[in-house]
Formats: structure tokens, C-alpha cells, sequence
């Protein structure tokens, strides 16, 4: 199997260190599909008081790579799965950080004392007209062809309403501070275009109101679930990543489903309901 990609756009660059950050921070593990077409970033979590949450991203590798190539499996199973701990990134996100002048970062299928990696060149500018070249491995584990269903893409939710969702980092400090209060908060949306957000507790019941909001599809008058507070405060914080639009999918009782979506990427972030175990 091979993989090598160049990215020499700023932009580009940045974007992929905000997707890559993301991903690294909202799980203890992920694994990176690769494609002749896209990239994927998948997460999935257990260690939450619900049910296991899942974010899958997608990227285009046309929009991100000035060059790309791979070779998969086999010419049927044209694919490569990669898994690595979000703990062994932050070296590599760091450089990449204080790369906003950096000439280009390849990506880089490798073998390391008999082990896979996933090799990070950054090319950065140094006085005199020179540049350095900053170089890092970060150790992976090959998924076994078996095990590739697990992580193939989830199916259309079909929610009982869809709205986009208000100003993210808004929205934010008003979970961080209900996050002091509960775990859990009930987020409650109808056709009208309001979203709610409510944590009760023996001795105080708070409700945060965001109305006017587009509806782009319902199914129901109105729909409701409980999710964990701490979760949806970690995927608000990646308002950095400058999505057009975040849609807010719910299905009664099920699920939260927040889709972040652009041009050149989708990020999709699920939360199961607190009941549904």
C-alpha cells in the first residue's frame, strides 16, 4: 500500500490543522481512510455516560492536495485504513501550527523500524533564503480488511427536524456554563425555527431560547432529546474550522446530529440520546 499527498495552498493548510485538531480532541483514537477521491477522519468513543458518539469527516482531496496518490489494498479494495492515537498528533499539530508560512507539508505512507507511520514533511522558510525541513512519524496500525465495514459511512438520518444552528460560539458559553450546573441538557427544536436548551436539577431549571432559525426539513411539529453536555461543548469549539452553514438534525429521543459543511469538506457529529442505551 501507498499514500503521499502535497499540500502547498495556506489556506488549505490551515483548514486541514483545524479538521486534523478536531478530530484529535473530540476522541482518544481515529482512523484515517484513504481513497483515490477523499479522505476520512473517523472517531468513534465509548468512555461517555450515553451511548458511543461517532464523527466522521470527509475531505476532498482535490481542493486540499496539489498532488496526490495511492495505492490500496488490491486494485478491488482500492482503499487504506489507518488508526492511530490522537495523543501521538499534538508534536505534529504543534509544527504545523507555526507553518503559516511554511513552503509545503507532505503526508507520507512510511515504514519506521519495521513499523507503519504516517510521515509529516513541513517545508519551512529560514533566513538566507534557506528553508528546514521538519519531520514527523507518527506510529499507526493497519485495519485489517475485516474490520473496514466498521467504518464505512453511517446512512442518512431521516430526523424529525432539521435547523440551522445559531452563532456557534455563542451557543458555546451558554453550554459552558450549564455545563455547572448538569451532565445533561435537553435540546428541543420545532418547526418554527426554535431551538431550546434545558438542564434541570432538584433546585434550578434553566432554558437558553435561539429563535428565527431556518428550517431546512421537518417532519414533525417539534422533536426533543437529551444529550451529554460535556460532548456538545467539545464539537462547539471548532467554530474555527468556518463552515457555511451547521445543520442541527433531530430524531425524538434518538439523536443529535450536527453536520458542519462546506465546499471543500463535510464533518458530521453524532449525539445519541442519554435514553436511548
Amino acid at each position: 500500500m501507498k499514500f503521499r499527498g502535497k499540500m502547498i495552498d495556506p489556506n488549505c493548510i490551515k483548514q486541514f490543522i483545524g479538521i486534523l485538531g478536531c478530530m484529535t480532541k473530540l476522541g482518544k483514537s481515529c482512523v484515517l481512510r484513504i481513497t483515490n477521491t477523499d479522505l476520512y477522519f473517523i472517531v468513534r468513543e465509548s468512555q461517555t455516560i450515553s451511548a458511543s458518539p461517532l464523527i466522521w469527516c470527509a475531505l476532498d482531496e482535490g481542493h486540499f492536495f496539489s498532488e496526490f496518490g495511492m495505492e490500496g489494498l488490491s486494485t478491488v479494495d482500492n482503499e487504506i485504513y489507518l488508526e492511530f492515537v490522537a495523543e501521538n498528533v499534538s508534536r505534529t499539530l504543534s509544527a504545523l501550527r507555526v507553518s503559516g508560512t511554511a513552503k509545503s507539508v507532505k503526508i507520507k505512507l512510511t515504514k519506521k523500524l519495521l513499523s507503519p507511520c504516517l510521515t509529516f514533511e513541513i517545508d519551512l522558510p529560514s533566513g538566507s533564503n534557506h528553508s528546514r525541513l521538519v519531520v514527523h512519524d507518527i506510529p499507526v496500525n493497519l485495519v485489517p480488511r475485516r474490520l473496514w465495514n466498521d467504518y464505512h459511512e453511517p446512512e442518512a438520518l431521516d430526523p424529525d427536524i432539521s435547523v440551522h444552528m445559531p452563532q456557534l460560539r455563542l451557543m458555546k458559553s451558554i453550554v459552558e456554563r450549564m455545563k455547572n450546573l448538569a451532565n445533561m441538557a435537553t435540546v428541543h427544536v420545532t418547526s418554527e425555527g426554535l431551538l431550546t436548551l434545558t438542564v434541570e436539577t432538584d433546585a434550578v431549571s434553566v432554558t437558553s431560547h435561539f429563535d428565527n432559525l431556518h428550517v431546512e426539513k421537518r417532519k414533525e411539529e417539534e422533536a426533543s432529546v437529551t444529550i451529554e453536555l460535556k460532548r456538545l461543548s467539545n464539537f462547539l469549539g471548532h467554530e474555527q474550522l468556518n463552515p457555511q452553514k451547521v445543520v442541527c438534525d433531530v430524531l425524538q429521543s434518538k439523536v443529535m446530529h450536527l453536520n458542519f459543511l462546506s465546499d471543500s469538506y463535510s464533518l458530521q457529529y453524532f449525539l445519541p440520546g442519554i435514553n436511548d442505551q
